[in-house]
C-alpha cells in the first residue's frame, strides 16, 4: 500500500512537470508589457443632466406609482394631489 501511494506521488509530480514544459513550449516566456492610462482628475462639483439625454418623466423603479386620477406629478412621478395623510380625528 506504501508503494501504491508513493508511485502516485512520483506520478503526480512528474505528470506537473511535464505539463509545466509543454506549457512553456507552446506559450512561451512571459514578456513584459506597457499598457497606455488615460489620467484623468476627478471633483466633487455637480452638473445637471443633460436635457438631451436625460428624461424626467421616464419609469423609475424605485419611486412608488399611484394608478388612478391623478393631473399632477412632481419631478420624482409621485402624484402630488395624493400626498396628503388623513388622520382620523373622530376618535379620542
Amino acid at each position: 500500500m506504501k508503494t501504491d501511494l508513493a508511485s502516485s506521488i512520483g506520478a503526480a509530480i512528474i505528470g506537473v512537470l511535464l505539463a509545466y514544459f509543454v506549457c512553456n513550449l507552446f506559450i512561451g516566456e512571459i514578456e513584459p508589457v506597457t499598457i497606455k492610462t488615460v489620467d484623468t482628475s476627478v471633483t466633487a462639483d455637480l452638473v445637471d443632466p443633460n436635457i438631451e439625454v436625460f428624461n424626467y418623466k421616464a419609469l423609475n423603479p424605485t419611486v412608488e406609482v399611484y394608478v388612478g386620477d391623478c393631473s399632477e406629478y412632481n419631478s420624482y412621478g409621485e402624484c402630488i394631489e395624493n400626498n396628503t395623510v388623513q388622520t382620523d380625528q373622530g376618535n379620542d
